[in-house]
């Protein structure tokens, strides 16, 4: 702090620390600190060295500039992160923040994009990397088809897809097993009484969602009955129209899979509404993560994904891609189901 003539006091802004600086630090030189910083394989570095070099880049706050190691590299240090999904929702915008954790490591920033569902969105990515605005992409609940990964594929777009519900062959991809939790789900509803089972959820522009035969598969081996599954676009009147034509059917269900959090509070809505007690008339669990299971009436069982954990998975697969470190096909992470007073 330093007094000026008005008798007002200033903080003296810190100097930002220079690569320069960690190497005088470390008692190291310049190309010591590159070569720890950018985890440099062909150079041996000792041990007590490179703990040198982070230790002094801890003290003193050193953050090395993206754009400066972009044109070091030919790289734009810029990763698009596309989405189906409204900025609000709550499993995109914690996928979103395991995504932005696990890029500022590498010191990768984000650009957003939107998907638009149409073959100039795919032109639109392309353009992206090609023009070197962006290094690769990560697919964050996002519709992906065959044919945006034949032309990603041939074009050298290194990308991933984190948790696809839509996908023609699972490869480059972060996601959970659909069949194994669904199993566990219905071997739930059996438990506590359920006969006739039902499952309502989105319907995918393109492709199908293989959520719906893991459902099949999964209630097959339960012995329960399969009503079926009632499908419909993301839109609350359509949602309200299809939910209600599933509870009033003849052959009513006893207990409800909903593919969303979206869906399974316009069930419990929809039963209060009919006068169906929930869970003793009906029993409702959903497929995702909400904020607000907890606040709903009855409180919603659910099958929660361990969506940080699959945001940070994405980033740190996509920058094995980039710097050609051997991957998995797929890495599939575990699920959980919470118990609620809906089941």
């Amino acid at each position: 702090m330093i007094l000026c003539g008005n008798g007002r006091w200033f903080r003296m802004q810190r100097k930002r620390a220079s690569s320069k600086d960690v190497a005088r630090e470390a008692g190291v030189s310049q190309a010591t600190v590159s070569y720890v910083l950018n985890d440099v394989k062909n150079v041996k570095i000792r041990p007590e060295t490179r703990k040198a070099v982070l230790d002094a880049v801890k003290k003193l706050n050193y953050h090395p500039s993206h754009i400066a190691r972009g044109m070091k590299s030919n790289r734009s240090m810029s990763v698009g992160v596309i989405t189906d999904r409204r900025i609000t929702n709550y499993n995109f915008m914690e996928t979103l923040e395991g995504i932005r954790d696990g890029l500022s490591q590498s010191n990768y920033s984000i650009t957003l994009l939107f998907n638009k569902s149409d073959d100039s969105f795919n032109m639109e990515i392309l353009d992206y990397y090609n023009t070197n605005r962006l290094d690769g992409v990560i697919f964050a609940f996002a519709t992906v088809d065959e044919l945006s990964r034949e032309e990603l594929n041939q074009n050298g777009v290194p990308y991933v897809i984190v948790d696809s519900h839509v996908s023609h062959a699972r490869f480059h991809e972060i996601g959970t097993d659909h069949l194994c939790h669904l199993t566990d789900l219905t071997a739930l509803f059996r438990k506590r009484g359920a006969s006739r089972l039902a499952y309502t959820g989105p319907r995918w522009k393109c492709g199908t969602d293989f959520r719906l035969k893991a459902f099949e598969q999964a209630v097959q081996e339960s012995g329960l009955h399969n009503l079926g599954c009632f499908l419909c676009p993301f839109r609350d009147d359509q949602i309200r129209d299809t939910v209600g034509e599933m509870l009033r059917s003849p052959e009513r269900p006893d207990g409800i899979i909903t593919g969303s959090p979206r869906f399974g509070f316009s069930v419990l809505k929809a039963a209060a509404e009919m006068g169906k007690r929930v869970p003793e008339d009906l029993m409702v669990a959903s497929l995702g993560a909400s904020a607000f299971y907890h606040l709903c009436h009855p409180a919603m069982t659910a099958v929660e994904l361990p969506l940080y954990e699959m945001g940070r998975r994405s980033a740190a697969y996509l920058m094995d891609l980039l710097n050609d470190r051997p991957v998995e096909d797929t890495i599939i992470l575990p699920s959980e189901i919470v118990m609620r007073a809906s089941l």
